[in-house]
Order: C-alpha cells, then structure tokens, then sequence
C-alpha cells in the first residue's frame, strides 16, 4: 500500500501499558497504516506520526456508543468496551471518513509488517478479513469502510441486550462471527466477503506453531520486522501476547498458567529509544534488548 488506506482503531482507558512506547514504535514502522487511540491518558513520550490521539472521558466513548445504538449502555469498567468493537467504525464514522478500511485493535501486541498480510489484494478482495480462522477476531480485525460494515452489528440477533448488559458477552467474537460466518449459507443478497486466515502470532494457543512444534516463547522485533528464532515463515505480522500476560484466555490444563503474573518486572528496557534503535525480544521473561544478532534474520 503505497498510500493510507487501512485505520485501526484502539480504544484505551486507564493508565498506558508499560510496553506501550514500544507499541507505539512497532506502528511506527507501518507507515502506510493509520491508528486511532480514544483515551482519557494524556500522550506517552513516543508519538509516532501515524497514531493520533483522541483525547475523550470513559463517558464520552460510551455516550458515542449510546448514540449510534439508540439504547442505554451500562459499562462498569474499560472491559465492557470489548463487547463494543463491532460498533467502533460508526462511533468514529467522522475520524475513519478518508480512509478505504478500518478495523479494531488492542495494545497488548507488537506489530511487524503488517501488510505481510493485509496485502492490497486482500484489501480488495474481502469485506472482511480476521486475523483469525475461526472467528471474528476481537484483537485484529479489518472491515471495508461502507456504511453495512459499519452497521452489520445491527443485524446480529440480540444486538441490543448484548451491548446494553454490564457483563461482558464476547459479543465481538462470539454473536458478530456467527453473524459473518463465511461457512454458513446466506442468500446471495446477504453474503461477505470474508476471510479467515490464521496468522499465528498469539503463541501459547492450543494449536501446534507452523513446524508443527510447540509455539515459540521467544519474538523478535528489529526495524519493523518480528521474527522468531525457529524461522517457522520469514516474519509475522503481528505478535498478540494476551497468553503471556493474563490466564483470562489461557487453557491452563494444556499449557501452564501464563508467564507474566509470575514475574516481579517484565519491562527490562529501559530506554525505549534504545529498544527501538537495537531490536528487542518478547518472551515469556518480558520484554529485553535483542541477546544476539545472529537471531535476527
């Protein structure tokens, strides 16, 4: 993509993740993709030309929400916004206008290349395209900027008591993947274009890695590149490490408790200039400056 066509949208309320400079940096490096964090935190120190900041209360985002749904939302804390993403691209109809595609996102991933995968071609294939090959993925999604994609939650059966309730309800991923199943029939009126492509970058799922081994607990990020030590495929558009950090998600029986919570310090950087100049490694220690070059390929 040679000009900006694709935003991604990626509400955060509450104090900014430690890794969040290098978040920022890894969006740095896919220039011809754009972000948009709504937040009530002032900016971080790193502010790559490619992320705009919206600065906006809790309140305000749920009274955007509350807006295009026509109904009273009850939220009692930031998680309520997952059930809310199928929602984002008509909240931000405004901000999202001179853009061909958008989609939705979180902060707990560190971005490669992603047009390694989102490719121009796909971009004009699909309607939809997740990152995942079995749902709706509520941590990467992309969605053509018309107004049924925007509005396409409305057509999901108990749209409204899903968004409306204070629990969570996976509505994102549970209720709106059924509703763009590419597996199931629909009329020809009806029908998405959709992909679901399994880019396997959110290791410690219960799924073996690509060689058929066991996922890697090792990433490597250097000038806009994430790579990993077994070289599995040349690079990856994206590590998701949701696995790592919380055992919310995590199969536990299957694969241990996650790595994190048990560790006193995971951010082992301590200037996110030099991480951004030398490379650094996610595992299951955290995140540290590149060991070797010889990692890198």
């Amino acid at each position: 993509m040679s000009a900006q066509r694709l935003i991604l949208i990626a509400p955060w309320f509450g104090p900014w993740p430690v890794w969040i400079n290098l978040y920022l940096e890894s969006c740095r490096w896919n220039p011809d993709i754009a972000w948009l964090i709504p937040t009530d935190q002032d900016p971080p120190e790193n502010r790559p030309p490619n992320v705009t900041f919206l600065k906006m209360g809790f309140d305000a985002i749920i009274a955007r929400a509350q807006a295009v749904a026509g109904t009273l939302i009850t939220a009692p804390d930031a998680y309520k916004l997952t059930d809310l993403k199928p929602l984002l691209g008509a909240m931000f109809e405004t901000e999202i206008s001179d853009f061909s595609h958008f989609g939705y996102t979180d902060l707990d991933i560190i971005y490669g290349q992603l047009n390694c995968e989102f490719t121009p071609e796909r971009l004009d294939q699909y309607e939809v395209i997740s990152s995942h090959s079995n749902m709706q993925s509520g941590h990467l999604s992309i969605f053509q900027n018309s107004q049924r994609m925007r509005t396409e939650w409305r057509r999901v059966r108990g749209w409204r008591r899903a968004i409306s309730s204070p629990e969570h309800q996976s509505f994102d991923e549970r209720s709106f993947s059924r509703r763009l199943d590419p597996r199931k029939w629909q009329p020809p009126w009806r029908r998405y274009k959709v992909l679901w492509h399994e880019m396997y970058s959110m290791p410690d799922r219960r799924q073996v890695w690509l060689d058929g081994g066991p996922p890697p607990t090792r990433m490597i990020w250097k000038q806009g590149r994430l790579t990993e030590p077994r070289n599995a495929q040349p690079q990856y558009a994206y590590l998701h490490f949701m696995l790592w950090r919380s055992n919310r998600y995590r199969y536990t029986n299957r694969v241990g408790m996650a790595p994190w919570p048990e560790r006193d310090e995971i951010m082992h950087v301590k200037d996110w200039r030099e991480a951004a100049e030398q490379g650094f490694e996610i595992s299951h220690d955290g995140f540290t400056l590149i060991r070797s070059n010889s990692d890198v390929t």
